[in-house]
């Protein structure tokens, strides 16, 4: 669950519309094309695994990826435990999932959703190799300020040690560079999709 709920908060949203004269609620994850296994092969058979729904996915006309789920009952149960409803404008780890094991799993979850893993390269020097090989970088990614500033405390709390956070144009960016901190982030962690820069 707080592996689910780290997801839901980096890449998903909470919605409330009227349909045919009824509340309806709906649980909606989107994202590119490229990441249509990502959304099909892991993301949908871990919902449906976890509860007793079934999503639809489609690829919608304005190339992008929509996975959505109606559930009243499940909407309400994550909008109590804080999550926002609507548009993201900031967010918080959710108290329930504060714990060492816990924030853990969140990490996974929202490293998921808004992480990535890739090869270092340079822009800046020509005459240096483009991309390096051996030398790995994780990166997360967000607007969520609040958010951003708890998830590097939590990495921290787990005894990794990341870099300094930055921002631009109202997006938070944090890294780990240090080869060491990243073997320590995936034996810790334990990612189970962008484990390598790979395409999974």
């Amino acid at each position: 669950m707080a592996e689910f709920l780290g997801m839901l908060i980096g890449d998903g949203c909470i919605s409330r519309f009227v349909s045919e004269g009824k509340e309806k609620f709906e649980i909606a994850f989107t994202g590119n094309p490229r990441e249509l296994n990502y959304y099909a092969n892991f993301l949908k058979p871990l919902i449906e695994g976890l509860f007793p729904i079934k999503g639809r996915l489609r690829i919608r006309r304005d190339n992008t990826i929509r996975l959505h789920f109606r559930s009243k009952r499940l909407a309400q149960y994550f909008l109590s435990l804080g999550l926002p409803l609507g548009k993201k404008r900031d967010a918080s780890i959710p108290n329930q999932v504060k714990g060492r094991e816990l924030v853990k799993s969140f990490i996974r979850g929202f490293y998921h959703a808004e992480g990535s893993i890739y090869f270092r390269y340079s822009k800046q020097y020509p005459y240096h190799a483009r991309m390096y090989d051996n030398l790995l970088v994780v990166q997360f990614r967000c607007k969520l300020r609040t958010l951003m500033m708890q998830l590097r405390e939590a990495v921290i709390g787990l005894g990794i040690v990341p870099t300094r956070m930055g921002e631009k144009d109202g997006v938070y960016t944090f890294r780990l560079t240090n080869q060491v901190q990243i073997q320590k982030f995936l034996q810790v962690v334990q990612p189970r999709y962008k484990k390598s820069p790979k395409k999974e």
